[in-house]
């Protein structure tokens, strides 16, 4: 999302901003190599919208794959060194942001489909308007990927330690590289050699093709004449024809005659044409507003107190500019300004007040105080640490095998994977081994996997704010969100696993927050005399940097978090993690809305006891299940899942993920159905048999189905779906469940470390294929459904499916003898008598 308004800025202002870039393949270039780092979730958005891919039936994740490989190809081809960048655990400031984002676009959306006539909503322009992104994109973007990589040298996959813009640029920096995406922070973002941002939306393809010659332009006719061509015809067939494309090149061109045309926009080039320091673009974004200006859902819009309503967003930023030169200019006039600005929280004091529309003194106590803190907190998310080596480019990157761009003291991912050791809870000792070892064994290993993709970004954010955020897709607001009612068991048994490993984050304490004398402190340091900058020269030096004290701030405030939690006195040698118990804050669809819900994280010893693992628990040698055998791992995996049964164990790894989702869902439903009595709503949520063999036969099958830019081809063969198959609220509710299935089993192999034995296969997926089969508009290939893997999905299954639905056959219209009126033969209609007679010859 980035700058409030600074993408549409950028475009207005492309001219004098913007400056064009074209790369030519590599044998035009010669050995020149440009590096990019590319944001990967703006890419998914930009492929999957200009790929114009059915995203409704749950998401053509095969077919999107091959967009992916095609678009990474071309730019190696072109002589571009490609890192991907993809997030990692969302900061506490910027939940109100995803909150709001979630409600305005997947939840509406969801609410509108739902809301609206089958016939309305499978129109392409519904289609379009209420897009939803399906939730495994990211994840088969990153399974291709990984495999691209392996291949190919010049394209590598990065998880970043936190926010991912900030990682991106300073990745960048590190590289001499461009940033390529669709988010306006990185025209903010700066450092080393940084060479610009490049919007993923603006960038083109064409192709240089001389219309073919006619050969009687060299040779005789076989009649003797020879044609000839004008001067103006021969000179037009000698232009080259441009054809141009959007991201995605056309699978026809070879790509040896590609050329990549892309517009750079440069930090210092925003800067100078705003007249501001280029250190000072974080605070401009946070005036404009960014995505961490809203600190709650129930505080009022900063910006609204900012500017009026009739300015438009490219106004505001031009006005929030000249706000901030006018103070800047004004201070080195020292003779004239009124108040000097002697640190950087007085420059932000000063705009704040000049920016505010109404009086400040109309304005409630400390509400200024509050708008302050908001901004400097959302300028402070632009600090980026300034690197101290002398050393650029590749051999920069990983100075330890924790992180590529940070030592291990500044990188904030092994605290998050270790909190188990701050809190200095101690598990019981394993074959003498201190139990710090275990611990430190188990984030090694987590570090690896999350650094390779084997590891879910959303573990960090259970790890570091204690949050969850399941994708939300579409889901009959009229029932109980997928969520809970799939996906919430299996994530009880994950929260366990980690608190009994690395630890989770502690609740915070409400009630003395206010009396721990850290109000007290954070006056002091906004007092601390080494925040005075020389306003003079900050504003005729542009590579001095006005935000050093604020990013001082933030370095202190998490080295005072770190060094207080490493002081902590040591506890009992017991497996209890914490005094208090600890809970993860579950952000889920609830009706209409995203809503908060706490889920108390459970022991994991009593959990296993309680659902009858049979595994010793021996409490006084207890090693984390994580570092276990392989054997171990699977044994708790498939009991989680209620499917250790033999028959299920002797599943191949290929075929184990759908079995293992199918029978997910189908025990899970018919577990809810049971409970509630076998009610006539539970009981329709059960899955029938055919319906599981569809879900077997879609996971099983690579789709055979071909999905280009406009609409599906099929290949000729009888058993590909249609292009266009209706959308019943029974099978999107069907796709809806088994989609959160397959999110939270994969997580839960991850989180054992049991990726490689049970593979998700996610890039092979087509939703489109599964609403064929359950729609019987394609049946389901006997081949696909060996005896043994149907087996495997049934064993102790048998009564858990409910019996086929049978379609109301419409009765035959049979047409009904015309009554005989009958005749009163005691009188008879006489003339001029009107209607009414007959009523008195009734009667009579």
């Amino acid at each position: 999302m980035g700058v409030h308004g600074l993408t549409t800025y950028l475009r207005e202002s492309q001219r004098i901003l913007g400056k064009t870039k074209q790369f030519h393949p590599a044998r035009v270039s010669g050995d020149t190599i440009t590096t990019i780092v590319v944001d990967g979730l703006s890419f998914i958005f930009e492929v999957y919208e200009q790929s114009r891919l059915p995203w409704v039936y749950g998401g053509e994740y095969a077919a999107f794959s091959r967009r992916v490989v095609q678009v990474v190809e071309a730019w190696i081809a072109v002589g571009l060194h490609v890192y991907f960048v993809f997030d990692g655990a969302s900061p506490n400031l910027k939940i109100p942001t995803l909150i709001s984002r979630l409600n305005r676009t997947n939840v509406q959306h969801s609410l509108l489909f739902f809301r609206t006539s089958p016939t309305s909503r499978s129109t392409p322009r519904f289609l379009h308007e209420n897009r939803i992104i399906p939730p495994l994109i990211i994840l088969s973007c990153i399974e291709t990927l990984e495999s691209l990589a392996k291949a190919n040298a010049k394209l590598e996959v990065h998880f970043a330690d936190e926010e991912g813009d900030p990682y991106a640029v300073e990745l960048a920096g590190r590289l001499g590289a461009y940033v390529v995406g669709n988010d306006s922070d990185f025209v903010i973002l700066n450092s080393g050699r940084y060479a610009g941002y490049i919007p993923l939306e603006e960038m083109v393809w064409t192709t240089s093709s001389p219309l073919d010659e006619s050969p009687s332009t060299h040779e005789d006719q076989e009649d003797g004449f020879q044609t000839v061509v004008g001067k103006t015809k021969k000179r037009l067939n000698s232009a080259p024809q441009q054809i141009s494309f959007g991201l995605i090149p056309s699978e026809e061109t070879p790509l040896s005659d590609l050329v990549l045309s892309v517009v750079v926009y440069t930090p210092s080039a925003l800067a100078l044409h705003l007249k501001l320091p280029t250190t000072l673009l974080p605070l401009l974004a946070s005036l404009v507003g960014n995505d961490f200006t809203n600190k709650s859902t129930t505080q009022r819009n900063v910006q609204s107190s900012f500017f009026d309503r009739n300015l438009s967003l490219s106004q505001r930023i031009t006005h929030s500019a000249a706000t901030l030169s006018s103070i800047l200019n004004a201070a080195t006039r020292k003779r004239r300004a009124k108040h000097r600005v002697g640190s950087v929280m007085d420059l932000i004091d000063h705009a704040v007040n000049a920016l505010l529309v109404r009086s400040p003194s109309s304005l409630a106590t400390g509400e200024i105080d509050s708008i302050v803190d908001r901004i400097v907190n959302a300028a402070l998310q632009y600090a980026i640490d300034k690197y101290e080596g002398d050393v650029y480019g590749p051999a920069s990157l990983w100075p330890t095998p924790i992180c590529a761009l940070h030592g291990g003291d500044l990188c904030p991912l092994p605290n998050m994977f270790s909190r188990a050791l701050s809190q200095n809870q101690r598990p019981g000792n394993a074959n003498g081994a201190p139990p710090e070892d275990s611990i430190l064994i188990l984030r090694s290993l987590y570090l690896k996997a999350f650094r390779t993709g084997k590891l879910q970004p959303k573990v960090t954010d259970v790890l570091n704010t204690g949050t969850f955020w399941p994708r939300i897709f579409l889901d009959n607001p009229d029932i109980e969100n997928v969520a809970v009612s799939i996906g919430r068991p299996i994530r009880e048994w994950i929260y366990a696993l980690l608190e009994d490993g690395v630890g989770l984050p502690e609740a915070p304490e409400e009630e003395p927050a206010a009396m721990d004398g850290s109000a007290s402190e954070d006056g002091e340091a906004e007092e601390d005399p080494d925040e005075l900058i020389d306003v003079v020269e900050e504003n005729s030096d542009s590579d001095a940097d006005l935000l050093a004290p604020l990013r001082g701030e933030l370095r202190r405030l998490r080295g005072t978090e770190e060094s207080s939690s490493q002081n902590l006195p040591p506890s009992v040698s017991s497996r209890s993690r914490s005094t208090r118990p600890k809970h993860v804050i579950e952000y889920v669809r609830r009706g209409t809305r995203i809503a908060s819900e706490q889920v108390p994280v459970p022991d994991l010893a009593a959990l296993m006891i309680s659902s009858g693992f049979d595994e010793s628990l021996d409490p006084d040698a207890w090693v984390p299940v994580q570092l276990r055998s392989l054997e171990q791992r699977m044994a708790l995996f498939l009991h989680i899942l209620g499917s250790n049964v033999p028959a299920v164990k002797n599943v191949s790894p290929d075929r184990l993920m759908p079995v293992l989702v199918l029978r997910w869902v189908v025990q899970t439903l018919h577990q809810r159905a049971l409970e509630s009595g076998m009610s006539k709503e539970r009981e329709k949520e059960r899955w029938t048999r055919l319906e599981a063999q569809a879900l077997l036969a879609f996971y099983r099958q690579p789709p055979s189905i071909n999905v280009n830019s406009t609409a599906s081809h099929t290949n000729g063969t009888d058993t590909n779906p249609p292009t266009i198959m209706p959308l019943t609220d029974r099978n999107v509710q069907l796709m809806a469940q088994t989609l959160m299935a397959i999110e939270t089993v994969h997580l839960l192999s991850q989180v054992l470390l049991l990726t490689d034995q049970v593979p998700a296969n996610i890039q092979a997926l087509s939703g489109q294929t599964f609403h064929a089969y359950l729609t019987n508009s394609t049946p389901v290939p006997v081949e696909i459904l060996p005896p043994g893997l149907w087996d495997a999905c049934t064993a102790s299954l048998e009564d858990a499916f409910a019996l086929e639905r049978q379609k109301k056959a419409k009765k035959p219209r049979v047409e009904q003898a015309k009554p005989v009126a009958k005749v009163n033969n005691r009188t008879t209609t006489r003339a001029g008598q009107g209607l009414f007679s007959l009523l008195v010859d009734d009667v009579a």
